[in-house]
């Protein structure tokens, strides 16, 4: 088993905790992954008439939306190239580029251009949960109660039925689980000290980075990318 099929799942739940919890603080407070939130968001607005809100809740749903349409776009047109081996690869590039706008503004008040970087946060978003939803176990790596109800389907599935297998996919969803939690975490703990509250975002954007190179790796050793 590929060491990617363990190490992706677990920085993709913290990267889902922190930006998510960066959203929330710094962009506009409102969910960029979480869209059950926006909707709960959403319905208060509309009864408050916080018309603006809604505005947005629309918005950050309707970019999720072409992040969801943007992956599957992508994954449909490399498969039927025969390049299916390349779509996580792009797919975390396109994260990697849609990450930068989020350091040239400040903290988002107001509904001004620095929308741009929560908009963009929602396409990654949308992203994430099309297309990296399976590893060594599946998983989502935004939304954590899916999660959690594995986790304990597999640790019961364990103890009662004697499944090994399940013990370690039990295991490994904690382990997503408390990766996710260490996000929302990191970044809270920094924005409370008031601890470069923006330009942290080079942490996540830094492990993209990783995963793209350990994405690259396994490619070239699969034999899919040739040297000449």
């Amino acid at each position: 088993m590929s060491k990617n099929k363990v190490i992706t799942p677990l920085i993709l739940a913290f990267i889902g905790g922190f930006f998510d919890i960066y959203a929330l603080m710094y962009r506009g407070g409102k969910f960029c992954f979480l869209q059950t939130g926006n909707l709960i968001y959403l319905a208060r607005d509309l009864i408050v008439s916080d018309y603006n809100n809604v505005l947005l809740c629309l918005l950050i749903f309707l970019f999720f939306t072409v992040g969801l349409v943007l992956a599957y776009l992508i994954s449909y047109f490399l498969r039927i190239k025969n390049k299916e081996r390349y779509v996580k690869l792009i797919l975390l590039i396109s994260i990697f580029i849609l990450i930068i706008p989020n350091y040239f503004f400040g903290q988002t008040t107001n509904l001004d251009l620095s929308y741009l970087a929560v908009f963009m946060l929602s396409i990654i978003g949308g992203i994430l949960l099309e297309s990296f939803r399976t590893s060594y176990v599946s998983y989502t790596s935004t939304m954590m109660t899916n999660n959690y109800k594995l986790f304990v389907h597999s640790l019961l599935t364990r103890v009662l039925l004697k499944e090994k297998g399940e013990g370690r996919k039990s295991v490994m969803y904690l382990f997503i689980i408390i990766s996710f939690l260490l996000g929302v975490l990191s970044y809270t703990l920094f924005y409370k000290y008031n601890i470069i509250r923006q330009q942290i975002i080079f942490v996540p954007h830094l492990l993209i980075l990783v995963l793209i190179v350990l994405e690259y790796l396994d490619i070239k050793k699969d034999g899919v990318i040739y040297e000449k």
